[in-house]
C-alpha cells in the first residue's frame, strides 16, 4: 500500500488550516476575556 497525502478541501495546505483553526481560537480568547472584564 502507498501513502498517498491528501490535500486539504480549502485553503491549499494543512499547515493553513491549522493556521485558521489556532487564529479563531485565539480570537474567541481575546473576545470572551474582553466581555468578561467588560461586565464584571
Amino acid at each position: 500500500m502507498s501513502h498517498k497525502e491528501e490535500k486539504p478541501p480549502f485553503l491549499g495546505t494543512w499547515n493553513n488550516v491549522y493556521a485558521l483553526v489556532i487564529g479563531a481560537l485565539v480570537l474567541m480568547i481575546i473576545l470572551f476575556y474582553s466581555f468578561t472584564c467588560y461586565f464584571a
